[in-house]
């Protein structure tokens, strides 16, 4: 996609979720690349944002095929996204469903990527 070109992001986020259920980590690489020409980069809100592939392997790495999502909710206006998601994490005590609120920005072909998560306390 080139940066003038407008991503579809209702699609494009949808399929983000799909593929990450599914296992299909290279699609999702393939449909962050896409996104993201010119820069990916993740957020989880309160720490320094991190680089977009390194980050990605660390999140499939700690949680694929450990953990499915739901959207419960999907916003798009323009080039940015919300997702308001259920994350259901298989543990060792059983079913723990944590949910977070997800964004989607893609500027001047860098996407940007932002996770709010409950912290501890």
């Amino acid at each position: 996609m080139g940066t003038d070109e407008k991503p579809n992001l209702e699609q494009d986020v949808r399929e983000n979720y799909r593929f990450w259920n599914e296992g299909q980590r290279a699609a999702r690489d393939q449909l962050f690349r896409r996104l993201g020409p010119n820069g990916i980069t993740i957020e989880y809100v309160s720490a320094p944002a991190l680089e977009g592939g390194e980050a990605m392997a660390q999140m499939w790495e700690q949680y694929g095929g450990r953990c499915t999502t739901e959207i419960k909710e999907l916003i798009v206006n323009g080039d940015q996204a919300a997702a308001y998601v259920h994350n259901h994490l298989q543990t060792e005590t059983g079913l723990v469903t944590v949910p977070s609120i997800e964004t989607y920005a893609v500027t001047n072909g860098v996407l940007r990527i932002r996770y709010f998560h409950r912290t501890a306390h």
